[in-house]
């Protein structure tokens, strides 16, 4: 990791004061010492704007509209934020639409619950060991996921299956 787990700061966002407090014990488990919790989106986003803030874990809301996802709302207000933390969202559907949009919405990883703690500890050790090159546009923030050729939604096989198809019905 390019930082020892102790000097990375996490905010922990749910509604759930139970799950908070479960994310927020596993974390300090694997060695994080500043976790910082949060009842809502709102609040995220003020404790953002006020602390350097290494790694969001968030729930992802799947009846909230795109730009009132915390990843989205995050990246509206970046300017006025103190840094621009890894997101690793948690959604109650492992459905792959959800988990797709999560994604494009800006996460850098979306688990799906129950949460297992050694794949939460994965995925937070991933972010924080390989470097990945950001995206940052009007409408989107995040990783950049063009070239990432493990993920079976790969837009350029979409293209090629897409070009497939309108071929055959041509001919």
């Amino acid at each position: 990791m390019t930082k020892p787990l102790e000097e990375l700061s996490v905010l922990i966002v749910h509604n759930s004061r139970y799950m908070r407090i479960i994310v927020s014990d596993t974390l300090k488990v694997f060695g994080f010492k500043s976790v910082i919790e949060a009842s809502s989106n709102t609040v995220a986003v003020d404790t953002l704007k006020l602390n350097k803030i290494d790694l969001l874990v968030a729930q992802y809301e799947e009846t909230l509209p795109p730009e009132r996802q915390l990843p989205a709302m995050v990246h509206k207000a970046e300017s006025t934020l103190k840094s621009q933390p890894k997101i690793v969202l948690i959604s109650l559907s492992a459905e792959k639409d959800l988990i797709e949009q999560a994604h494009g919405l800006g996460a850098d990883v979306v688990l799906a619950v129950p949460i297992v703690a050694k794949a939460l500890f994965a995925s937070i050790s991933a972010l924080f060991n390989t470097e990945q090159s950001q995206v940052r546009s009007t409408h989107y923030a995040g990783p950049d996921r063009r070239n990432c050729e493990n993920r079976p939604t790969h837009q350029r096989e979409k293209r090629r299956e897409a070009i497939k198809q309108s071929l055959r019905h041509k001919g």
